[in-house]
């Protein structure tokens, strides 16, 4: 297993890898989207399609192995967090990297699965430069992302303290499919939805993000230290409030590609 360069991103994961799969409600949502579209193929052909070589891109703690297994022979399971990818396979095998910097030869990968990660690229676009060189002639991409609007109720709910950035900055899925373009890919499928997860308190709804390692904000921006409690309360007080609780919202962008 190779060493990945330690960043904030990878720490914040590390430190969700005990609480990660029990509150990945809407990860879980975004996987059974691509798992429609995997079945799909195979109600057309008829057939279970197998890919070979298949890349678990950002697999977290194999949180979608069992799955995948049905598709491959060989599974290689891919994620920043030594802590996420702890958990045991009993097949198949994990490298510990930066998507942004691959560790995979060339023209090996049949397909590349991808749920809820290439957010986290510091470059999509070439990080979809990187995925057309390590899959095979007619190899494809099946994936989702966290994009631009995302996590509207808790940015409104810290503009009542202040003006900074604390949520991050996402793509939309027009320029996520450019990218992906001009890689060379060919755009098969693509699909938007927003996903939602509701809590019982503004309190739990402020933690989800953080109980999935989804916390480290990227903004030049300086931001508050600890809050005092008067501004705490503020922040719960002006958290939205839908008829299913305290929502936390995610659009979420689907894409399928060709090489």
């Amino acid at each position: 297993m190779m060493k990945a360069e330690v960043t904030q991103t990878a720490k914040c994961f590390s430190k969700a890898a005990h609480t990660y799969s029990q509150h990945a409600n809407v990860q879980k949502q975004a996987a059974n989207i691509l798992f429609s579209r995997l079945a799909q193929h195979n109600s057309e052909l008829g057939a279970v399609r197998m890919f070979p070589r298949l890349l678990d891109l950002g697999c977290g703690p194999h949180e979608n192995f069992h799955r995948l297994k049905a598709f491959t022979t060989h599974y290689l399971g891919a994620d920043l967090s030594h802590a996420m990818l702890a958990s045991q396979l009993q097949e198949g095998a994990s490298v510990c990297c930066d998507m942004d910097k691959l560790a995979i030869q060339q023209n090996c990968i049949d397909l590349v699965f991808s749920n809820f990660a290439i957010q986290w690229s510091n470059s999509p676009r070439a990080l979809f430069e990187q995925l057309y060189d390590v899959l095979k002639n007619q190899g494809r991409v099946i994936l989702s992302s966290v994009l631009d609007g995302s996590l509207a109720q808790i940015n409104t709910a810290w503009q009542a303290i202040d003006e900074c950035g604390h949520v991050n900055a996402f793509y939309t899925l027009a320029q996520l499919r450019d990218f992906a373009a001009q890689a060379g890919f060919k755009v098969i499928w693509e699909q938007e939805e927003i996903l939602v997860d509701s809590y019982d308190s503004p309190l739990e709804a402020l933690r989800s993000v953080k109980k999935i390692g989804a916390n480290d904000v990227k903004t030049t921006a300086k931001r508050q230290g600890l809050l005092g409690k008067s501004a705490y309360a503020r922040l719960l007080q002006h958290y939205p409030q839908s008829e299913r609780g305290f929502d936390v919202s995610y659009n979420v962008g689907f894409l399928e590609l060709q090489k």
